[in-house]
């Protein structure tokens, strides 16, 4: 069974280049697509405050409307102690999804930390992970959200910021087999495959906070057990450009990626 995903992040309500424009747009344009899942991958708010979650909040239930939607914090939902005000408005900061449908197995991470910019899953995340991974049936994918960037992001300057366990998360990720892996923060687009695994990065949705000649922007993924379809939607015109294409076989060890072919996300133009 096909799945139309919409993958957004970085909204930002509160933040000064935040665009209400850019949320109509993006409001309609999802309402036109009749997606089946949205993903939202961090930083809902700009500073965490009450009021910024209150407009996420109403987004969100407009989202929820026309889609089951699935959402973990970012960096800028946990300054000010607001990931209070994520558990009491939003839900859990950590989830999993099992849509038996399509065969896939979602799961969602808090890499967020207290008022610092810098991401970390934990060890106690970490064995929660492994724990979820290993009773995910042999003949589902798997998909895996957090907010931070697993890699560096092309076109997005001095590396900082960074996910600071990174290399015990990719190795259990690779460990265990995850197809797919989604996230935000550079507010870059970017797309990369890893050892059989895609990493998507989606850029802001409704921001001018933009690196270069940078787009708002988000990913849609159209999904089914043999491939993928990875397009880049700009919000402001609404217009998809491809930037992946991937098929799947499923082998003993569960499903793998067979073949993908992918394009430089950040460099992409209407």
């Amino acid at each position: 069974m096909e799945k139309n995903i919409v993958h957004i992040s970085d909204v930002h309500f509160g933040d000064p280049t935040h665009s209400d424009d850019l949320v109509s747009k993006l409001k309609s344009q999802v309402e036109e697509e009749n997606p089946d899942v949205i993903i939202l991958s961090g930083d809902l708010t700009y500073s965490g405050f009450i009021n910024e979650y209150l407009e996420a909040k109403e987004f969100i239930e407009d989202l929820k409307s026309a889609a089951e939607t699935y959402i973990v914090p970012g960096n800028h939902d946990a300054r000010n102690v607001g990931l209070e005000h994520f558990r009491n408005l939003i839900g859990d900061t950590n989830f999993v999804k099992i849509d038996r449908s399509c065969k896939l197995a979602v799961i969602g991470l808090n890499s967020s930390r207290p008022d610092v910019d810098d991401g970390n899953i934990g060890a106690f995340q970490l064995k929660w992970l492994k724990s979820k991974l290993e009773r995910v049936p042999k003949n589902f994918g798997t998909m895996v959200i957090f907010h931070h960037h697993l890699i560096p992001i092309p076109q997005s300057g001095r590396e900082r910021n960074i996910l600071l366990d990174s290399g015990d998360l990719l190795q259990l990720l690779i460990d265990e087999g995850v197809d797919i892996v989604l996230g935000g923060h550079k507010h870059v687009p970017n797309v990369v495959t890893l050892e059989g695994m895609a990493v998507i990065n989606a850029g802001t949705a409704t921001t001018r906070r933009l690196r270069g000649t940078g787009l708002p922007c988000y990913n849609q993924l159209i999904l089914n057990e043999v491939d993928m379809e990875a397009n880049l939607v700009f919000t402001e015109s609404g217009i998809k450009r491809n930037v992946a294409n991937y098929t799947f076989v499923e082998t003993d060890s569960g499903v793998k990626i067979h073949s993908y072919n992918h394009k430089a996300a950040f460099r992409m133009k209407p």
